[in-house]
């Protein structure tokens, strides 16, 4: 390349003088302290230190071209000067084919040079503190695992007992306690072995122990070094275990670390001899890349010219111009180089109007389509009933949010296989009847299936289509779902109602004129005949009378189940009703512990008291039948107000063998 010659100004040829003086001193500086030439005699410094300095200046005035090279190139490049490009391709070729094998040579070299200087010194010794180094870290590391898996065991049985068989099983010093509020509960020593100061329950170990985050620290104390884990305990704080350190651990881990740093630092020495021999080795690298760009753009020069016109209409093609066309300078290699890049332009104008076609059809069906699709996820999401689509491979492809409901599909089941997603009985169920649907010669099949999902009995309406093109190609199946749950208990209630009504409507008939006979008997005779057949007349009546009396509250009942009665809230204590349950059944059934808990914060309620006693006598009946033949039976009545909410509850609850799912329906 050529140097420059009057395009440089003085100021800046000081300047860069300047700076590499700078650098120079730096580096000299640098590199006297790091080779610890102090201790050596004069002369041997000032020529050892002469011969580095000598590299250091070559190599930074190479480095200093190959930079100024390469910073031309970068400006050249940004600002868009033609050919510049073509330059930094060859250049970036030459630099690739040359600092890969300089690199790996100087590699290579210098590897080995390292390689024989540190062979000068022994490993040995380095290998064996790097062992001890290694013994001790794993050691305390096999101690704070052993105090951490303490911890945990400890934490799933914080209780006192427990805690003092825990600490001399794990062979822990200590175990400790400490609440969520702050203070030491609980805690266990070792009887043969020596602990630490109790832990602050202020220190951060304890605090995220207490956030539900487990850790190990050291302490190091007069009574000897300890490493203290902390566990939390569910619901109960966190609990703080010591393991006792035999001896002095960490002062001889402390001890081993420090010889293997101050051994590593001796090994600084080996700097001077390696620099020595290193530095020619790369300066005859940097002078090889050197060459390599210089080669790079002496080439370039000649290259770039004869194309500079079409690297300009390249651009104006790049930018969109592409009615431009170039005219043929001649035959030869750069002719047809020109007409080919001219067809080219005439190729690419026919393909942008093609495409501009294509993408204005595309954008149109493409906006049909979404439009489509929006009106179909809104359809489906206004529908009562679920809606579920499949291809045939058995992969959900369109759901409604009632589906989800109805079926127990997650929200993210699209792309899915349904076999996958559903519940095992509904699964079950929609399999089958697909089967059903494959075997029959219709399109369309309905069933009625009863599923159990969350411990609740559906019946669901199964409404299952195939889907066929216009070819009739099979494209999958739909599922429409219609929830009959409440359907078929309402007609359940309805029958039963129609029944009770019926059978109190015919025997309340006769009951009113039995009553009536019996009492107009012992009005007409009881005064007419004997003593003693007065009274046996007047006991006969008088069971008569009772017994129609039962008859009527059993006519009653029924009636009470056919129409509910008239309700009449009014402000109660619900407390007090559900005490006053609770103690009729106290001593009737003296087998089961009745335990009642009731809430003081609990408010009024505006309540029918009779309707509630009612259902209070309904749930303890149900109970109590249930816990026949349970040892150790017990029923508890609850209540208790969610202040939030508003909200008033009372919940009986039994040990006994609870409802079957056809119970619960």
């Amino acid at each position: 390349m050529r140097w420059p010659k009057g395009s440089l100004r003085r100021p800046a040829v000081l300047l860069g003088l300047g700076v590499l003086l700078v650098l120079w001193g730096i580096l000299a500086a640098a590199l006297w302290r790091s080779m610890g030439l102090g201790g050596a005699s004069v002369g041997e410094s000032l020529g050892f230190f002469a011969l580095v300095n000598l590299h250091i200046l070559l190599l930074l005035l190479l480095l200093y071209l190959c930079l100024r090279n390469l910073t031309k190139l970068v400006f050249e490049w940004r600002r868009g000067v033609l050919g510049a490009r073509l330059r930094t391709r060859l250049v970036l070729a030459f630099l690739a084919i040359t600092v890969i094998p300089t690199a790996l040579l100087f590699l290579a070299s210098a590897g080995f040079l390292a390689r024989s200087i540190d062979s000068w010194f022994s490993d040995r010794v380095e290998g064996a503190l790097r062992q001890a180094l290694e013994v001790a870290r794993a050691y305390y590391r096999e101690q704070e695992e052993q105090a951490l898996e303490a911890a945990r065991l400890l934490a799933k049985t914080p209780a006192e007992e427990a805690m003092a068989r825990g600490v001399e099983k794990t062979g822990a010093a200590a175990a400790y306690l400490v609440g969520p509020d702050g203070r030491i509960r609980v805690w266990a020593a070792h009887p043969d072995r020596p602990t630490a100061p109790p832990p602050d329950p202020a220190s951060p170990p304890v605090q995220e122990a207490l956030e539900g985050k487990e850790g190990a620290t050291l302490l190091k104390t007069d009574r000897g070094d300890f490493i203290r884990a902390v566990a939390p305990v569910a619901g109960a704080g966190a609990l703080v275990v010591d393991l006792h350190l035999p001896g002095r651990t960490l002062e001889r881990l402390e001890d081993i670390t420090e010889g293997f740093e101050e051994y590593r630092q001796l090994q600084i020495l080996r700097a001077p001899i390696k620099a020595s021999y290193i530095l020619p080795l790369l300066l005859v690298a940097l002078l090889l890349v050197f060459a390599a760009i210089w080669f790079g753009f002496y080439l370039a020069r000649g290259i770039t010219g004869p194309i500079q016109a079409l690297a300009e209409a390249t651009l104006r093609v790049a930018g969109g111009d592409l009615n431009f066309e170039l005219e043929v300078p001649s035959r030869d290699e750069v002719g047809v180089l020109v007409a080919s890049f001219n067809r080219m332009t005439r190729d690419l104008r026919a393909s942008r109007e093609e495409v501009e076609r294509a993408q204005a059809t595309l954008e149109r069906a493409n906006a049909e389509l979404e439009e489509r699709r929006r009106y179909m996820e809104i359809v489906l999401s206004r529908v009562t009933a679920g809606v579920v689509s499949a291809d045939p491979q058995g992969r959900i492809t369109t759901v409604n949010p009632a589906a989800c409901d109805l079926l127990g599909l997650p929200p993210d089941c699209v792309g899915r296989m349904y076999s996958e997603v559903l519940p095992a009985e509904v699964n079950a169920a929609l399999t089958e009847i697909g089967r059903e649907l494959e075997r029959s010669r219709h399109d369309t099949i309905q069933r009625q299936v009863t599923v159990e999902r969350e411990g609740r009995r559906s019946t669901l309406m199964v409404h299952m289509t195939r889907l066929r093109d216009d070819e009739g190609r099979h494209l999958g199946t739909v599922a429409v779902v219609d929830d009959l749950t409440d359907l078929v208990l309402a007609q359940k209630a309805r029958a039963w109602q129609e029944v009770a009504r019926r059978m109190a409507h015919e025997i309340k008939n006769p009951l009113t004129p039995i009553q009536l006979s019996a009492q107009r008997l012992r009005r007409r005779y009881a005064g007419l005949l004997e003593s003693e057949e007065g009274a046996v007349l007047d006991e006969a009546t008088r069971t008569i009378v009772a017994q129609v009396e039962g008859l009527k509250r059993l006519v009653n009942a029924f009636s009470r189940f056919a129409k509910m009665p008239e309700s009449r809230p009014a402000p109660e204590d619900l407390n007090r009703i559900a005490d006053e349950v609770a103690g009729l059944y106290r001593p009737a059934h003296p087998e089961i512990r009745f335990e009642v808990r009731l809430d003081p914060q609990l408010p009024t309620a505006l309540v029918d008291a009779e309707q509630m006693r009612r259902v209070l006598v309904n749930l303890l009946d149900n109970a109590v039948a249930a816990l026949a033949g349970v040892e150790e039976a017990w029923v508890e009545v609850v209540t208790d107000y969610d202040p939030e909410g508003r909200r008033v509850r009372v919940s009986v609850a039994d040990n006994g063998p609870g409802l079957s799912p056809e119970a619960r329906t």
